[in-house]
């Protein structure tokens, strides 16, 4: 009988962050977040391009060699989240066609399983092709990009601020935390929902 795969285990390489003034963005750059999966080494969203060489070094502290990464899977096509795209010349790139990501990406326009524990979830509204990646993993993690953008977010049920849809973005967060046990958002640190949804 052979031994049934392991769980995928999710890790947040790079913290992302939004910095305002007042009501307007000034600077963004996303999280970028690793998941060790059975079958594959996967990375979802890979921050502004002007982060090179610091996820380079987080990837190295983390004994992660860029070679090795199987999958990028963009959210979306925001600059602030595949600016360092090229910093993995080897891998697969995935994003959902509505995004016109660049020639050579694998798309997707439905809910599919990339590997297994590892499923990217279509959740439209922040754009129209934003997707995010729901992990089986010891627990339930949904790395969202920026259907869910911040735990603020969560906290005051709103969508995010710029929105394609204001009620598909909505729609798309209901979903999220429907499914997930933890969220991984689009710019800022990790939070529970277990109790809280």
């Amino acid at each position: 009988m052979s031994p049934l795969p392991k769980k995928p285990k999710v890790r947040v390489v790079r913290e992302g962050f939004i910095l305002r003034r007042g009501d307007e963005i000034i600077d963004a750059s996303s999280t970028v977040t690793l998941i060790d999966a059975d079958d594959a080494m996967i990375i979802v969203d890979t921050g502004s391009p002007r982060d090179l060489y610091v996820l380079q070094d987080d990837l190295r502290s983390l004994k992660v060699d860029v070679e090795s990464v199987d999958y990028v899977i963009n959210t979306h096509m925001h600059v602030d989240h595949c600016g360092c795209n090229d910093l993995f010349l080897h891998s697969k790139k995935v994003a959902h066609e509505a995004e016109t990501p660049p020639l050579g990406t694998l798309t997707v326009v439905n809910d599919a399983v990339l590997v297994p524990g590892v499923m990217v979830a279509i959740t439209p509204g922040h754009t129209p092709g934003s997707i995010s990646v729901f992990v089986d993993s010891d627990m339930r993690v949904a790395v969202c990009g920026d259907a869910i953008p911040t735990v603020e977010n969560f906290k005051s049920h709103l969508p995010p601020a710029v929105a394609f849809d204001r009620r598909l973005a909505t729609m798309s967060m209901d979903r999220i935390l429907e499914w997930a046990e933890v969220v991984v958002p689009g710019h800022g640190p990790s939070f529970s929902v277990v109790g809280k949804k």
